[in-house]
């Protein structure tokens, strides 16, 4: 199959080098030359493209979501569109009003590393990979993608946009700022931490380009989960302050 993949980053690069070796005509652009020639030089069967629009069985967007904003809004495609942003709901949207043909994904896998540091072709391996198709994808368009997931090493998983935001709202994204609480307290005694404050912390060491997207394209829900945490800590910090230990066990036993 014929994929056509714009961005180059951690995510992009990597489904690249997957599909690439997997035998697809895999061609690549991205904004930053010096990456896709790092890319190309990587796996000279990948097509360096300096067009960000190519003629192919699927298009996948890999691009930071305001960047994605902007491309579905400018960009008149002729055929099957497949992104990988974290956020569902927008980006539908855009799609509906330009009928595209446009299926979200979300692969639950990634790394702390920017760019070509974070290529890692089995990166998607063993991973959920979460879909919703657009209103105006085809049958066809929808396989295609669910072979490229199969490629990919993941299982797919449907999910509604709306559905899709709430729950990584809450299990990805809200995540990010309780890890940065986590690194504010910690920050400066790091020397004497062990591989739990390193575990618990890594997600707060994120992109944080990233991370204003997310909070940006899905404010509202992680809005929501953070105050809810602000609750769920507060009842901890009452209990303790009070030495009330019957109700911390109670309040901390919850979902054990």
């Amino acid at each position: 199959m014929k994929i056509h993949i714009i961005g180059a980053g951690s995510i992009g690069g990597s489904i690249a080098l997957r599909l690439s070796k997997r035998g697809h005509e895999v061609s690549v652009f991205d904004e930053n030359v010096v990456t896709t020639e790092m890319l190309g030089k990587k796996d000279p069967s990948i097509e360096v493209s300096s067009d960000v629009f190519m003629p192919s069985d699927l298009t996948v967007i890999a691009l930071p979501m305001n960047s994605e904003e902007k491309l579905l809004l400018s960009t008149n495609f002729g055929g099957p569109v497949f992104d990988v942003a974290s956020v569902m709901r927008p980006f539908q949207e855009i799609a509906r009003l330009r009928k595209i043909r446009f299926i979200s994904g979300h692969p639950m896998a990634g790394n702390v590393h920017k760019g070509p540091a974070g290529w890692d072709e089995s990166m998607f391996d063993g991973r959920v990979f979460l879909f919703s198709p657009g209103e105006f994808a085809t049958g066809e368009d929808l396989d295609h993608v669910l072979m490229v997931v199969s490629e990919l090493g993941s299982s797919p998983e449907y999910l509604q946009p709306e559905r899709h935001d709430y729950i990584v709202g809450r299990i990805s994204q809200t995540a990010y700022f309780l890890s940065r609480t986590l690194l504010r307290l910690g920050g400066d005694f790091e020397k004497y931490s062990g591989p739990g404050y390193d575990s618990t912390s890594r997600l707060g060491r994120q992109n944080i380009d990233m991370v204003l997207d997310m909070a940006r394209f899905n404010g509202p829900n992680i809005a929501s989960s953070l105050e809810e945490a602000e609750r769920y800590l507060r009842s901890i910090r009452i209990a303790i302050e009070m030495g009330d230990i019957e109700k911390l066990q109670e309040i901390i036993s919850v979902h054990q």
